[in-house]
């Protein structure tokens, strides 16, 4: 007799109604104790001009009505808010499957009381995927949850480009790509004590509107990917400015970078240093200190053969460490160490 498969459901705010995650990416025929695999994708996207948490309460009643009738084994959610939602909406109707969050980040950590609501919800999830090794700490205390439901995952990510993009900006230049969590405040502060030196930064309206540029700093705003990634792809190299050394933030833009071969001047914030190491993969500065920037910028000026080894060796830790393979095994283990045999 055929064993039934393991059911898993794949709850996201992606407009894609049919996005799989990493559906596609599991090698042909993966069984777990003879069970095979079937997905089935839900969307919490806005429609129709809907409020956000109106898509989010009605992604997650499909689920739950789904689960009432056919129960899953196993939720994905993705995202702290779409986990949390799940848990209030379709919790009650999960009739024993496992629920993982995955990529559970935070920008900005919340306040009571939503703090409390959501992390009541959180608990209930049977693992947290996290992808530094501060913030399992950090969200176990900051939420009460057990720690062992904090489980590390890798930043498993393509890289963002294909080949080499057309160069939109002549001549040498140092790139910013991102807008969550940055403080451009000390990228433009840095920016004036380098006159001689350019700067392009790829950022959204709102982080520059208090803001006064010098004429060094170019800034673009809300830029096609390609050709976003395509402007750090040719940079002498890329900046990653963040606000606090708390929250971990950026592992969009600085393994991007990495996966690039670029040499990055990356704050020193939480989790940076399981990607780049000092003086290895990349260069550390504090946050918030515009002259440890300018001196880093300084550097790889002086430097371009540094500037050159730290490109390499990060993009050698990319392919090794941060691929989508990655990602696969770390599901391959979960999905062993929750459905193999006993």
């Amino acid at each position: 007799m055929t064993p039934p498969p393991i059911r898993i459901a794949n709850i996201s705010d992606i407009p894609d109604p049919d996005w799989g995650w990493i559906r596609d990416l599991m090698p042909a025929g993966f069984e777990v104790g003879g069970r095979r695999l079937e997905w089935t994708a839900y969307s919490m996207a806005p429609e129709d001009g809907d409020m956000r948490w109106r898509a989010r309460w009605r992604g997650a009643r499909r689920l739950a009505s789904d689960s009432s009738k056919k129960p899953y084994d196993l939720i994905v959610s993705h995202g702290p808010w779409i986990t949390a939602w799940t848990e209030w909406i379709a919790g009650p109707q999960k009739n024993g499957a496992k629920h993982l969050g995955f990529s559970f980040n935070f920008t900005d950590l919340p306040a009571n009381p939503r703090k409390a609501v959501m992390g009541k919800a959180f608990r209930q999830a049977d693992g947290l995927a996290v992808f530094t090794d501060a913030e399992q700490g950090l969200y176990a205390d900051y939420f009460s949850i057990e720690r062992d439901r904090l489980l590390r995952a890798p930043w498993g990510v393509a890289p963002p480009l294909d080949g080499p993009q057309p160069k939109t900006i002549d001549g040498a230049y140092f790139a910013a790509l991102g807008g969550e969590a940055r403080d451009y405040a000390v990228l433009c502060e840095a920016a004036r004590a380098l006159p001689e030196s350019r700067f392009v930064a790829v950022a959204r309206p709102h982080n520059f509107e208090s803001l006064n540029p010098p004429k060094n700093l170019e800034v673009r705003f809300n830029l096609p990917f390609e050709e976003a990634w395509g402007i750090v792809q040719h940079a002498r190299a890329a900046i990653v400015p963040l606000r606090s050394r708390e929250t971990p933030c950026g592992l969009v833009s600085l393994v991007g970078g990495m996966h690039l071969g670029k040499a990055q001047i990356v704050t020193d914030a939480a989790g940076a240093a399981d990607y780049l190491k000092d003086g290895e993969t990349g260069l550390l500065v504090p946050a918030g200190d515009a002259a440890a920037l300018a001196a880093a910028v300084r550097r790889l000026e002086a430097d371009p053969a540094l500037a050159a080894r730290l490109g390499e060796a990060a993009q050698d830790f990319a392919a090794a460490q941060c691929s989508e393979a990655r990602t696969v095994a770390f599901f391959e283990a979960l999905l062993e160490r929750w459905f193999g045999a006993k």
